[in-house]
This record gives structure tokens, sequence and C-alpha cells, in this order.
């Protein structure tokens, strides 16, 4: 196969794609594995027959994939349009003008190269072409700042998938290149205003979105309404628990909060998952939540505890489920790079923040929990 990034045509570009979600989603993750050709080594399913699969080859290989499912030649079905939140849009716009994206995953070798940008790029130029309104995508909470920066914005209440955990609906408006310039989207180098005269329901779809609530962002937000917005329940204070929080000062705060999100969950919704790799660490802000192994209810989180600090730490997969308790759950999310900088970089902020964790997990063991049946999350 020669090397670029292109919309697969091939029986065997398409087979590399299907054999990279193998590699990356059944055999490095462990999901999906009722749904895999364990002989081929492939991972794919009913939609594959109508998508669209971006690929990115490197020296001969597939090292980067992503499928479009796009209206104009597949009618969403119900599954899709509850998973991304599509029903209001398709009352204000036809099925052609929407494309969802999923299925995205860069070889691990590659990782932190151009390739996932090319793939959006290709993506892109694909939505311009045919006129595409409105993108979606759902994402995890570490992919927030990066997606936000493409111009994606969160809209829509979390989701819960197996095997991967919470995730957030976000949505790309095409003719919405203000917003696309404002936040210093590539994707704005690739029309020009002029271009995106045609785009008629932008302010339609604005209407829809500009009422989100459900994830609030540290980076476009007011600080002082953000740190409000942080310590809004009061019953943050109610229990003598430790806290991430005690002893900081305001503007200490407001390091370890830069690039976070305060995050929305539903009752019920898996806010981490087994086995899942990521390493984000969220702190409870309201609400309660619950971690099991297996069906066992190992611990009950309150608010002003931390969730998820064991896996940054430990570099390693997650080894429980935690679930919102109350449909109260208000989580703020860390970013990982700016947190891995601040240790890094601020010892004596750092030496804080590893003291009050370690208070936090000395307490639970007072509780009589043991840390290592609480979770490696």
């Amino acid at each position: 196969m020669e090397d670029g990034v292109r919309f697969a045509i091939t029986e065997e570009e398409l087979r590399a794609a299907y054999q990279l979600r193998y590699k990356v989603y059944v055999e490095l993750m462990g999901k999906y594995k009722d749904k895999a050709n364990h002989e081929l080594k492939e991972l794919r399913d009913e939609d594959d027959e109508h998508a669209k699969v971006v690929i990115a080859i490197k020296d001969g290989e597939a090292v980067g994939t992503l499928r479009l499912l796009w209206g104009g030649n597949m009618h969403f079905s119900p599954s899709i349009v509850e998973i991304y939140s599509l029903e209001p849009f398709l009352k204000k716009i036809e099925e052609r003008q929407i494309c969802v994206v999923e299925r995205l995953m860069v070889d691990e070798r590659h990782r932190g190269s151009s390739a996932t940008l090319r793939m959006y790029k290709e993506v892109m130029q694909f939505v311009l072409k045919n006129e595409v309104e409105a993108v979606f995508l759902d994402c995890e909470p570490h992919q927030l700042n990066p997606y936000m920066k493409l111009g994606f914005r969160p809209f829509a209440k979390t989701c819960s998938y197996p095997g991967v955990g919470l995730a957030i609906p976000m949505v790309l408006i095409s003719g919405d290149y203000q917003h696309l310039q404002s936040v210093g989207s590539p994707f704005a180098l690739l029309a020009s205003e002029t271009d995106l005269e045609h785009y008629r329901y932008v302010n339609e779809l604005h209407k829809i979105i500009d009422n989100n609530k459900i994830v609030i962002s540290q980076a476009i937000s007011d600080q002082a309404e953000f740190i409000r917005q942080i310590y809004a329940d009061a019953r943050l204070f109610e229990n003598n628990n430790p806290k991430v929080f005690d002893s900081l000062t305001e503007d200490e705060v407001e390091r370890v909060i830069e690039k976070s999100h305060i995050i929305e969950c539903s009752l019920e919704d898996r806010i981490i998952a087994k086995n899942n790799a990521q390493k984000t660490m969220f702190v409870v802000l309201s609400g309660m939540v619950e971690v099991y192994r297996e069906d066992k209810l190992l611990a009950v989180i309150y608010p002003g505890e931390v969730i998820g600090e064991v896996a940054y730490f430990l570099k390693r997969p997650r080894s429980a489920n935690i679930i919102a308790a109350t449909n109260d759950v208000r989580l703020l999310s860390l970013d990982e790079p700016s947190m891995s900088r601040l240790l890094k970089f601020e010892p004596v902020l750092a030496n804080k923040i590893l003291t009050n964790l370690c208070r936090v997990l000395c307490s639970r063991l007072i509780g009589g929990v043991e840390t290592s049946d609480l979770r490696s999350n």
C-alpha cells in the first residue's frame, strides 16, 4: 500500500483498517471480543457496509484509521440517533447534512504524530465538498481539550460505553467560521468565510447547543465563575474527609485546574470502566459515586474525594468500575498533561497535592477499605 492518508477504496486498504481496529480494540484494549473475526483478525460490523473509512499508511502499514458515517449514503439507525444525540438536529437539517466520526485510532507507535490531524483533514475536506452542516462524535473526558481546539463543542448529556466509561457528545458546526477562527482550529485554514456562505443553518444549530451546561470548560470560562462552579455545592464541605484542594491558596487552585472541565453525570453513568487504559483523575464535586469490581460494591466516594489517581500514578489500566450513584454527580476532570507539567516543574505545589492525595488514601485505610480493593483507576 502506498504511504499517505486517504479514504480507503481497495479491499486491501479496508482489510488493513479492520485489522488495525482489531489490534487496538481487541488485542490491546480487550474490547469487542464477541464481535471480532478472530480468524481474520478483523473488527467490522454492519455499519461498515455503508461507512467511509479513512486510513493512514506509513511504510506500507496502516498506522491510523477512522470511520465516517454520512447521512448522504445511509439512514441513521435509532441507536446511532440516540448515541450521538442527533434527534434535535434532524428536526432542523436533513440526514445528508450530517456526518458522524467514530472508530478513531492510531497505532501506539505513532501516537503523538500528525496522523490524527491528517485524517481529520480528509474528513473536513469531505464535509466541505458535500456541504455537511454538522459533524458529530463522542469523546472521553481526556479528549475534550484536543477536540475543542479543532472546533467541536459539547452539547448533550453524557453517556456510557461498556469497556470505555464516560463519553461526551460533541458537534462541529461546519459553517461557523467565526468559532473555528476563535479557537485556532486548523480547519479554518481549509476554507475562507466566503467559501462557507452556503451554510444556511448555523444560527438554527446554535440554538440547540448554546444552552449546554453539561460541560463547563476552564479554558473558555471566566476564571472566577469557574471556581464558583467548583464550590457551588455546599455539601462539598459537610464531611471532614481529606480533600485534594486542602490548604491550597486560590492561585494554587487555579494552577491545578488549568484546562480542566466540570462534567455533569446522570444516574448510573459509568464514569470509569474496568480495563480502560486512560489515566484521567477526577474530583467529585457533588453527589456520590460507587466503586464496583465485578458486581461487588467496594466503596462509596463522597464530594471532595478523588477518583482515578492510582492509574494516573502507576500508569496501568483501571481495575474497577465507578458508577454515578445519584443524579446530581458533578466531576472536575483534571487535564492530564497540565497535571503532569505541574508535578514535574512546580515542586512546592506538587508536594501539597501529593500530600493531600496521601491523606485521602490514608483516610480510606483508616475507614477499613484497602486501597488495592478500591481501584487501580
